[in-house]
Formats: C-alpha cells, structure tokens, sequence
C-alpha cells in the first residue's frame, strides 16, 4: 500500500499521457511551437510526481534512474503514436518530453532541500 502511495501519482498520470497519445485529435495552443509547450508541461508533471516519488520513497533510488525511466516512458509515447490514426512520432516532442521532465524532477528535488546523502542518512540501513 505505501508503494501505492509513493509512485500512484507518477503512474496515474503516466496512463494519463498514455491516453492523451492515444487520442487522434489533441486540441492545443494555436501558436507556433505550442504542442512543444504542451509536451513540456505535460512531462514537468511527470517530472515533478517522480521528484515527490523519491522524496517519499522508504528506499534509496538514484536520480539517474527515475529520470531515464521518465525518458524512456516518452520514447515509448513517441513510438505508440505511429499507431494513432493522424498522430506521428516526434523527435522534438520527445526532447520537449525529456526537457519538462528534468524540469519538474529538479524543480521538486530542489524545493525540498533534501540531498541523497540527508535521504541516505534517514533511512534506515
């Protein structure tokens, strides 16, 4: 149940994106580059629930990780839309993605104070 609690949040709105992605007609921002912003929005959320993640986690995990298991979820979105009638993979969406993802990890990381060794130092061995 505490794992529910730590990572739900992250997964939930991982199947969120995934259903966004589905969808053939996204409406978005009618300026150039605003399915860029949008891409970046939608993953600094995602950024942000696994930054919360680590922050609640009873066990260490390496930022590195979290992160490229963000990463490779948005290379997994890019690829399921070459299966979404009018929808096409995007090499700039994906770094949109990545970029919005470090952005909120960092953002939160950041907010907290908290580093990996005062995370190391709490819990216990």
């Amino acid at each position: 149940m505490k794992r529910l609690r730590v990572w739900g949040p992250a997964a939930a709105w991982a199947v969120l994106l995934f259903a966004l992605s589905a969808r053939s007609n996204i409406p978005g921002p009618g300026f150039p580059y605003g399915d860029k912003l949008g891409h970046f929005a939608l993953y600094g959320v995602l950024g942000a629930l696994l930054g919360f993640g680590w922050l609640r986690s009873p066990k260490a995990i390496s930022h590195g990780l979290l992160l490229a298991i963000g990463a490779l979820y948005g290379v997994t979105d890019e690829w399921h839309q070459m299966y979404v009638p009018g929808r096409m993979p995007d090499v700039a969406d994906w770094i949109a993605d990545v970029v919005g993802l470090l952005s909120g990890y960092a953002w939160v990381v950041a907010r907290s104070g908290r580093t990996d060794d005062a995370i190391e130092q709490e819990r216990p061995a």
